[in-house]
């Protein structure tokens, strides 16, 4: 299985034909099965003959006006390259509210959603967002497929819930504005690998567009992680690209080598998670406290 995960930069661009173009170049040098976009790529649909400033809560309805249209352009990019797409994520209008909304789309057409479970601080204030309800567990071709949208994948127990209910891949769509951002989800990627012995994919968005205050500055490192162990790589990395620059990384993944491990790796964490879910028993040490 070939997949690739794009660093994304979100551009101004004339018109939809241009942001096809755009897409059909980078799809077309992928030749992937599964490409998976970032977190708020679907911003570019608001920066589309967009104008030059506007307020936050004015760039998250544009976006979202735009939203069909954005999804729309994916559709006809996974049936005519003839692969798996996460059409990154971006706001969407529902009866509860703005969600942030990321896409999964077949290469028939067919299209699939994870609304972002966990919201920051900056999208519940800033861009008057809504949590996802659910976590969804995708059956497709390429295998069963969970996607945790940026922050969602720091937190173990969405992944493990994913993971036990049969989950085989975790795809991360991510929009970080520091590097210490980006370190929190990287690292999280990675743990949750480790964890649940399975593949994990981080799709980052990366650049600047001033005047655009909900990615006005991007930054992240693409990479494919699985777990350290017999037949994988020692570190963990299947192939990652360099900080911040744009493009694909693109890597050949055996779905049996990375299921392996959960059977008859060096350790197994995944089944052994149970094992681990202990009562804590406090405990106080009398007397006087030690000095360093």
């Amino acid at each position: 299985m070939r997949i690739a995960a794009v660093a994304y930069p979100c551009e101004r661009l004339p018109g939809w034909t241009a942001q096809e173009a755009k897409l059909d170049a980078l799809l077309r040098e992928a030749a992937a099965d599964l490409v998976v976009f970032p977190e708020y790529a679907a911003m570019e649909a608001a920066l589309i003959a967009g104008p030059q400033t506007a307020g936050i809560t004015e760039w998250r309805d544009l976006a979202a006006e735009r939203a069909d249209d954005w999804v729309e352009q994916f559709r006809h990019m996974a049936r005519k390259h003839r692969c798996h797409i996460v059409a990154g994520s971006g706001p969407v209008a529902t009866d509860r509210g703005v969600v942030n909304r990321s896409w999964l789309i077949a290469p028939d057409g067919h299209v699939a959603h994870q609304d972002k479970r966990l919201l920051l601080t900056y999208e519940r204030e800033a861009l008057g967002m809504v949590p996802g309800e659910e976590l969804r567990l995708f059956a497709t071709a390429l295998g069963r497929i969970g996607l945790l949208v940026c922050y969602d994948s720091e937190f173990p127990l969405q992944a493990r819930a994913l993971c036990e209910a049969g989950a085989e891949m975790l795809l991360v769509p991510s929009c970080t504005d520091f590097p210490a951002g980006q370190t929190r989800v990287r690292q999280s990627c990675r743990a949750r690998a480790i964890e649940n012995q399975c593949l994990v994919v981080q799709a980052p968005l990366v650049g600047e567009v001033s005047g655009c205050d909900p990615i006005d500055r991007s930054t992240g490192r693409a990479a494919l992680f699985c777990p350290p162990d017999h037949g994988l790589p020692s570190d963990g990395i299947i192939a990652e690209g360099e900080t911040d620059r744009p493009g694909a990384v693109v890597a050949e993944v055996d779905p049996a080598a990375i299921a392996a491990p959960r059977r008859s790796g060096q350790v197994v964490n995944f089944a052994d998670w149970p094992h681990g879910l202990d009562r804590v028993t406090p405990v106080t040490l009398s007397g006087t406290a030690a000095r360093v």
